[in-house]
């Protein structure tokens, strides 16, 4: 039987069973509801939902977790939860295995019909200009099996490489992990952790909500401070955003996912350090240090303990999000490759904007022009 799709425009559309089914098809921490719920209440004004939940008869089998935006330049554009300033990795549609084929032919199918500028019109048909789909794994086959399934359905694909991640395979003990470091690298492993174990620097665990709610303006100073001091700003200097992490915080710390660790040093915040985890891995998202204890290298500590304790407790990755910099080829760190997605649709004027975007031409030249960008569209 050929799935379904429904458009899901409002939250309130969603039951809690449907919440529970979605972090049950979630692959990882960052495609629960717990995060991408978050990234929703927080910049709900600057987008409009569509989320498609996906059935086969009264089974949901999936959801296409995405919002619209409205931009100048590509129009109406279809994005995924959890996009822009938080940056969010490994993203995907949710669905099972088994039933990736038949989901990414109804989902390509559906989009197509909506942007038809011939179909019929009904409360399920969303007009959209363009897709962009960033934070997406390479090797995703889901991705990969909606990449095809759109192109058969004759919509304009354009594909190109993304930032990737850095990941460490982690070795089943911390001696091994060491050993696969340089000499230098083993030593500075070595006298970061001595600082934990001596109790030079102390370590703390967020366990409770009463205690993140006691650090939660640490953490923030601390991730300033550092940005501030290498002269760029941070992301909590966009409101939003803390909005964001401190709810997802909570709702992380709740369902058991959030490592939210403080460094101090006679008492007094010298580092933060802010991951996502599940059994199998520790993604590491945020981080903060205070320049004045630069000096005694607190984040420094704080990564090694963090890896030690990822390899401690089972986990087999320790993912240090999307970024080349250079730090994370010295922890022995891969590059997991990533993908953009962009998809045109066949109306005329979202094809309009496509050569204009791609000629470089301006919106004011091209409203002056007269091609009538700018205007009500069909």
């Amino acid at each position: 039987m050929i799935p379904s799709v429904e458009l899901i425009t409002n939250v309130e559309q969603l039951s809690a069973d449907d919440l529970n089914r979605w972090n049950e098809l979630a692959r990882n921490p960052l495609q629960r509801w717990e995060w991408l719920g978050s990234w929703w209440r927080a910049y709900q004004g600057d987008y409009r939902l569509c989320v498609l939940k996906i059935k086969r008869q009264d089974e949901i089998i999936a959801f296409a977790p995405w919002c619209l935006e409205s931009r100048v330049g590509t129009g109406k554009t279809i994005q995924f939860l959890g996009s822009g300033k938080a940056c969010t990795d490994h993203l995907s549609l949710l669905v099972a295995d088994g039933d990736i084929d038949d989901v990414c032919s109804a989902v390509a199918r559906w989009l197509a019909h909506s942007a038809d500028p011939t179909g019929n019109t009904d409360e399920q048909r969303l007009l959209w200009d363009s897709i962009e789909l960033i934070g997406v794994d390479r090797s995703d086959r889901t991705m990969n099996t909606l990449v095809e399934s759109m192109q058969r359905e004759k919509l304009d694909v354009e594909l190109a490489d993304g930032l990737g991640c850095y990941a460490i395979d982690l070795p089943a003990t911390w001696d091994e992990y060491v050993r696969m470091r340089s000499k230098s690298g083993r030593r500075e492993v070595r006298q970061s952790l001595k600082n934990i174990d001596t109790g030079t620097i102390r370590v703390d665990r967020v366990q409770d909500q009463q205690q993140l709610d006691a650090v939660w303006d640490q953490f923030v100073t601390l991730h300033q401070r550092r940005r501030h001091a290498s002269g760029t700003t941070g992301c909590f200097d966009h409101p939003p955003f803390d909005v964001f992490l401190r709810d997802a915080a909570s709702k992380l710390l709740d369902a058991g996912l959030l490592e939210l660790i403080i460094a101090t040093v006679d008492g007094v915040p010298v580092a933060a350090h802010f991951a996502i985890a599940d059994n199998d891995r520790w993604y590491f998202y945020q981080s903060g240090m205070d320049p004045d204890a630069e000096a005694l290298r607190p984040g420094l500590s704080m990564f090694c303990h963090a890896i030690r304790e990822s390899i401690q407790t089972g986990r087999t990755t320790f993912d240090m999000m999307r970024g080349d910099e250079p730090y994370k080829l010295r922890w022995r760190a891969e590059l997991i490759p990533a993908r953009e997605i962009r998809v045109c649709s066949p109306r005329r004027s979202a094809q309009l904007r496509q050569q204009v975007v791609k000629v470089g031409v301006t919106f004011k030249n091209l409203v002056k022009s007269g091609l009538g960008i700018g205007q009500p569209q069909s």
